[in-house]
């Protein structure tokens, strides 16, 4: 049965006097707009009597349904069309109890009051007025009440007390509601708030043809969101306007206020069922980077080394999507830079454009007015390239440093599922070893420096070389092959790596280090070499004289010095020879092996294979006068070896090679 007919068979019934004897009313179904209500009954008190009940088997609003429902009024009156229940007791509301119930309607006036009170705290005021408007004012009403009605919110276990009123009618809705308490978190624990506190101000007018119109003004004023891996906080402002039809969501204008945020605003279309974005627009007219980045762009890109890094500038530019996708995106950057501390490393101020197409390659370009690492400072350039998808291709570019230059010979950068991934090449033009060794505060050396790198590859967490190092050095050459580094920017990263270098001149390399004066020339191999913290953990090094027919002679001072590494009884046994009496002396050959495990250095010299406690020849006499130089330690703690370099290169003045 209609509501509306049942209404008019109470009255009826009831009469204007209000004097009746008590009996019930029971309904199989009544209906109303939007829900039906079954098995209903009515317990109507007796002449001299209060009590009355109300009882429901199922309530159906919309696709939820509740049940049974029961309501019962120490003091039920029904007087002058006037319809009155006090001290009322309403159970069967889902997760909130017995709630208190206070109402009274006059169905002539069609108006009325009632006020509903919950055990844990919290009131509802509810006035009808003017023939169907409805006031409504809460009281630290318990978010948790509504849960029944929204169960999409189940899943996200939220809390909050709500205080504020709404006003609805005919033409629409009216609210203005304050937020505090809040919280809410999802199951796994990586999208979750604290301590929430804000308003929520709008309305929304109905308009023929099932269409509506709304506003609404949103401020987030305490409490922060955490969104794996990103924290949010507060001292956000939205509004927003738009309508809506039955397929449709329309935001015709929104605009954002939050810190770091200069003139943010979107449009967008939307579909109901199911909830999606079919097409928008979102614009940023300046974005500062030292507050957005450290906030949004670093716990996703870095999120292991968030103090590490420093972020400046400004960012702006425009997002669109259309039929569902992602469509295109410009990004504007102005001033921009970020530097990585404990290394010395900066890049910027930077500025430039770049463009995304869904369906086309678009050109990205950058002005690069600084790029330094430790000493070390570029002169300015330009990076030019293409982006086409989920690719970039960057062209070929010259980054001048001193008197040489990085050459970028090329470059191209893919998304993969694990990541981006890259490959390209590089080669460095001549560049003055005494500028770059000033530059790195290293012991001055003269000649000149090159490199060429074929084919390296990158990935998040992986630098790898496709193919041979080379650089050019002492007038020879030092080859890397097999080079990986992996978290290079992390806590603990990593290096592995064979070298081989030949045709080292010993005269420039042993006075760069003062290490006294060898002429001749060495080759050198490191394999299977492994470090961590840029610490060596394992290795297999050689040093051996190169071949062929050149001058070969070893300086007292670089005997003393060689001496030295073997403990001070090895130089005292040389200095009471006869042999501290020449300045220099001839050698045939000179080799050293070092076998790095566990932190111990396993010596071997020319003689290979030898006895593990038998002694080793490291340089073997040839010419007047000559001289061997003997090792008999051959397992040396590597910490206490490179302490003894570091005070045999300590003690001399620093080295200036011409």
């Amino acid at each position: 049965m209609p509501l509306g007919r049942t209404a008019c068979l109470l009255l009826c019934l009831l009469g204007s006097s209000g004097a009746l004897a008590g009996f019930q009313l029971s309904f199989a179904e009544l209906q109303f707009a939007g829900g039906s209500a079954r098995a209903v009954r009515v317990e109507l008190p007796a002449a001299g009597q209060h009590a009355g009940r109300l009882e429901v088997g199922a309530l159906r609003i919309g696709d939820r349904q509740w049940g049974p429902l029961r309501l019962d009024c120490r003091a039920l009156s029904l007087a002058n069309g006037v319809v009155a229940c006090r001290d009322g007791r309403l159970d069967g509301i889902p997760g909130t109890g017995v709630v208190r119930l206070n109402f009274s309607y006059d169905t002539s006036a069609e108006n009325g009051t009632a006020r509903l009170e919950f055990p844990a705290g919290g009131r509802a005021d509810l006035r009808i007025v003017n023939r169907g408007r409805l006031d409504l004012s809460l009281d630290r009403f318990p978010l948790a009440r509504l849960l029944p009605f929204v169960p999409i919110l189940h899943t996200w276990h939220p809390a909050a007390l709500l205080d504020g009123a709404l006003q609805i009618d005919r033409s629409g809705v009216h609210f203005d509601l304050r937020l505090s308490d809040g919280r809410f978190a999802d199951a796994s624990g990586l999208h979750a708030g604290e301590g929430l506190a804000g308003r929520a101000r709008g309305q929304v007018t109905i308009l023929p043809g099932e269409r509506l119109d709304w506003q609404v003004d949103v401020a987030w004023e305490a409490g922060d969101v955490f969104w794996n891996p990103v924290l949010v906080s507060p001292a956000i402002k939205l509004s927003a306007r738009g309508n809506a039809d039955g397929d449709h969501i329309r935001i015709d204008a929104l605009e954002l206020v939050a810190p770091g945020v200069s003139g943010l605003s979107a449009s967008a279309l939307l579909t109901r069922a199911p909830l999606a974005l079919v097409a928008g627009e979102a614009r940023l007219q300046a974005g500062d980077l030292a507050l957005l980045g450290p906030r949004f762009a670093l716990p996703l890109l870095a999120p292991a080394q968030l103090e590490r890094w420093r972020v400046a500038g400004s960012v702006g530019g425009v997002l669109n999507w259309s039929d569902g996708q992602f469509d295109s995106a410009q990004l504007d950057l102005s001033e921009a830079g970020f530097s990585y501390l404990g290394q010395r490393f900066r890049v910027g101020p930077l500025s430039g454009e770049i463009g995304w197409q869904r369906n086309r390659a678009t050109p990205a370009r950058l002005r690069v007015d600084g790029l330094h690492w430790q000493k070390l400072d570029f002169e300015p350039f330009e990076l030019v390239a293409e982006i086409d998808g989920d690719a970039l291709t960057l062209a070929p570019a010259r980054l001048p440093v001193l008197d040489g230059a990085i050459v970028i010979d090329a470059m191209r950068l893919a998304k993969q599922a694990d990541g981006w991934q890259g490959e390209g090449g590089f080669y460095m033009e001549p560049v003055s070893m005494a500028r770059l060794t000033e530059a790195l505060d290293l012991p001055s050396m003269s000649g000149t420096l090159s490199a060429a790198i074929p084919g390296v590859t990158v990935s998040p967490r992986r630098i790898g070389l496709e193919g041979a190092l080379i650089i050019s050095v002492f007038d020879g050459y030092v080859q890397a092959t097999e080079l990986e580094v992996t978290d290079a920017f992390g806590i603990l990263p990593r290096l592995s790596a064979n070298l081989e270098a030949a045709h080292l001149d010993l005269r420039q390399l042993t006075e760069t280090f003062s290490f006294g004066a060898v002429s001749g020339f060495v080759d050198a191999r490191v394999n299977r070499l492994e470090m961590a913290a840029w610490q060596p953990l394992r290795f297999d090094a050689s040093v051996r004289s190169s071949p062929g027919d050149y001058p070969r002679r070893i300086s007292q001072r670089a005997v003393e010095h060689i001496s030295a590494l073997g403990g001070a009884g090895a130089m005292a046994a040389i200095q009471r020879s006869f042999l501290h009496f020449f300045n220099d002396f001839g050698y045939r050959e000179l080799g050293l092996s070092c076998r790095l495990r566990n932190g111990v250095c396993e010596m071997r010299g020319l003689d290979d294979g030898g006895d593990e406690d038998a002694r080793f020849v490291v340089v073997r006499g040839g010419g007047v006068p000559a001289l061997n130089v003997i090792g008999y330690n051959r397992r040396v703690d590597w910490k206490e070896l490179v302490e003894r370099i570091t005070r045999v290169t300590a003690g001399n003045a620093a080295p200036i090679v011409q």
